[in-house]
């Protein structure tokens, strides 16, 4: 990684009028006083211009994939706010990772067409599951290679935390509950196959993947003992297909995850403006070995 060209493949942007409806309604935790850069595209610039980022991809924050509403109603909406973040960072030193209405197969198909017809982007963020029912289950295989065509990237986020009771009321929902999110969501693509069945796809795990590099022995040494539905590849394999960003915030992580899965495999992220984010990324990347 070149520090003076680095892109933030993490970065979050949000219509302040949906946010607030969502705030207002929903059932996932989520800042009181939401950050201010979150709304701010010149406060962005400075901030890229201050951290050395050259380009910064952004989605909307996951209390707005909506995949709680009504299939008709969600695809509606994603489609307008698709379009709000594509003419907001349009001319500007950001892009649009857009989000899809994955409640609707067909919905979602003609979404990922219009997105990269209408506006140019392939880029897409999904959920860890869909209101509940996991990637490899709420996913159409006609999804998946849509986007596997496109060849976008594709960023999977933790998305409302199950079981969160037993986190939240020490505020650990974030530090430990989206990264089991982002794992089991990993696991189940893994043992379902389907980056192996879908060779076009990029899909990139927020926060350096979770628990996930750290538990592939577990993983490889449960597939080499499993006399039926195995894997059809071992997982420790299969996590290569895998992009990781580099919200792990220390630099011991960040070298285990590349000696995991190669420094190749590693894309540089901030997950910006939240507090949980990345505040000096040229001192952690330098630390971890993997600025150029």
């Amino acid at each position: 990684m070149k520090l003076g060209a680095l892109i933030d493949h993490h970065g979050h942007l949000a219509p302040r009028d949906a946010l607030a409806e969502a705030m207002g309604r929903h059932f996932m935790p989520f800042p009181k006083d939401p950050p201010p850069l979150l709304f701010d595209v010149d406060g962005n610039h400075a901030q890229m211009e201050a951290q050395g980022i050259a380009r910064r991809i952004v989605s909307v924050p996951p209390i707005l994939y909506l995949y709680e509403l009504p299939a008709d109603e969600q695809a509606r909406r994603i489609a307008a706010m698709n379009d709000w973040l594509a003419e907001t960072v349009a001319g500007t030193r950001m892009t649009a990772m857009m989000v899809l209405p994955l409640g609707d197969a067909a919905a979602t198909v003609t979404e990922i067409a219009r997105c990269h017809g209408v506006h140019g982007t392939a880029d897409f963020a999904i959920g860890s599951h869909v209101h509940g029912v996991d990637l490899d289950k709420a996913v159409h295989p006609e999804v998946w290679a849509a986007l596997a065509e496109r060849s976008g990237l594709v960023m999977i986020h933790p998305w409302q935390v199950r079981d969160g009771g037993r986190l939240n009321d020490l505020k650990l929902g974030n530090p430990l509950g989206n990264p089991f999110e982002t794992t089991v969501a990993a696991g189940r693509l893994i043992e379902a196959g389907t980056l192996m069945k879908h060779p076009g796809l990029r899909v990139m795990l927020a926060h350096g993947g979770g628990t996930l590099p750290f538990i592939l022995g577990r993983m490889d040494r449960a597939w080499e003992a499993a006399a039926h539905g195995r894997a059809p590849e071992r997982p420790s394999l299969a996590a290569k297909r895998f992009l990781y960003d580099t919200v792990l915030f220390e630099a011991a992580p960040l070298r285990f995850l590349a000696e995991m899965v190669g420094a190749d495999r590693i894309i540089f992220g901030t997950d910006s403006p939240f507090d949980m984010s990345i505040q000096d990324p040229a001192k952690l990347l330098a630390k971890a070995g993997l600025a150029a």
